[in-house]
């Protein structure tokens, strides 16, 4: 049931995204704010608010005197609390644990092997860890539900180039994961400062990853 939710999900998100892409069209001068009053850019807005597309939506709307339309997020609950412990083996060996992770940003993508939207992020996902190759204190982790040998089949065929754990049902419900993909970055203290599902905005991914490991 979660995977059928998770494709119809899909759907739905990618035609709100594609109205939300079009606002600056709809809405001259429109302006975008975060849930702190800063100022955002589109794709910022748009990957705010598909962050938990299954939510209902709380974005507030305002229209100036002026004909400016401003839209106001509210915040994504999850960013601020503590990550869940989580305690995994990677397809490759490797464990993941509160005490390996400790002190290093830990970025986590959570997708499955039917999941388009999950698929069409990988070669971007692999572009962005690419970027952080001489960083030791970041670890890109990938987890899905899907069995270690259909995951090992996927990737004899497809580049995923994040640590993999497979049959990771516990993590996801730690996690609460309901919409895929989701993509989370947890600080050097354990806390979640980045949650999202699908991404426009790439340069804020790598920029809030960057903050961190300058923490």
């Amino acid at each position: 049931m979660s995977r059928i939710r998770g494709h119809i999900a899909g759907f739905v998100a990618f035609i709100f995204l594609m109205m939300l892409s079009a606002l600056p069209c709809m809405a001259q001068g429109a302006i975008f704010h975060d849930s702190e009053g800063k100022l955002v850019s589109n794709n910022e807005f748009v990957d705010i608010r598909m962050a938990n597309y299954l939510s209902k939506d709380a974005t507030v709307v305002k229209t100036r005197p002026d004909g400016v339309v401003e839209f106001f997020l509210k915040a994504i609950p999850q960013e601020g609390k503590s990550a869940p412990a989580f305690d995994a083996k990677t397809l490759t060996g490797e464990r993941v644990n509160p005490q390996i992770l400790a002190g290093k940003v830990v970025v986590l993508n959570f997708w499955f092997i039917g999941c388009a939207s999950c698929r069409a992020h990988q070669p971007k996902l692999n572009e962005l860890k690419g970027r952080f190759a001489d960083q030791k204190d970041v670890v890109f982790v990938a987890a899905t539900t899907d069995p270690e040998a259909e995951v090992r089949s996927y990737l004899g065929k497809e580049r995923f180039d994040y640590l993999q754990i497979a049959g990771a049902q516990a993590m996801l419900k730690l996690f609460d994961i309901n919409e895929y993909p989701k993509n989370i970055v947890i600080g050097r203290d354990g806390r979640i400062v980045y949650w999202r599902s699908g991404i426009t905005a790439w340069n804020k991914f790598e920029s809030v990853i960057r903050t961190e490991l300058a923490k």
